[in-house]
Parts: structure tokens; sequence; C-alpha cells
């Protein structure tokens, strides 16, 4: 992909051209690129309710007796 700082620059300017407020990170050989926007109230509840069902679910999953 290239020199690490141009991929980090192309991921800015797509962020950019998005209307992000981008911002990346390297963490264990890994490029995050993050949104650093304030996070709408109305998403941030349906992010929060489909995290909640999710550990609902796994929860319920680990209750199931497992068939050997």
């Amino acid at each position: 992909m290239g020199e690490l700082k141009d991929v980090r620059r192309a991921a800015r300017e797509a962020g950019r051209r998005l209307g992000w407020k981008a911002t990346t990170h390297l963490v264990g050989g890994r490029l995050f690129v993050l949104d650093e926007r304030e996070v709408p109230e109305e998403i941030e509840r349906l992010a929060g309710n489909a995290a909640a069902a999710a550990i609902d679910r796994a929860w319920e999953e680990g209750r199931r007796p497992r068939l050997t």
C-alpha cells in the first residue's frame, strides 16, 4: 500500500471528502481511521440498543445446554 505516512495522508483525505474530522491511529501494526465528530444523540441511542441486544443474545446462547 505504500509508506505509512502516505497511507495515513490518503486516509485523512478520504475522510475529509466524506465530511469527517478524520484522525489516524496505529495500534499493533493496524491503522485505524476515526471520525472525531460528535456522535448525534439518535445514532448513539441506536448503537447502544444494538450493543445491548448483541450482549443479550450472547448471554442467552451461553446459557443454553450444549449438545455433545
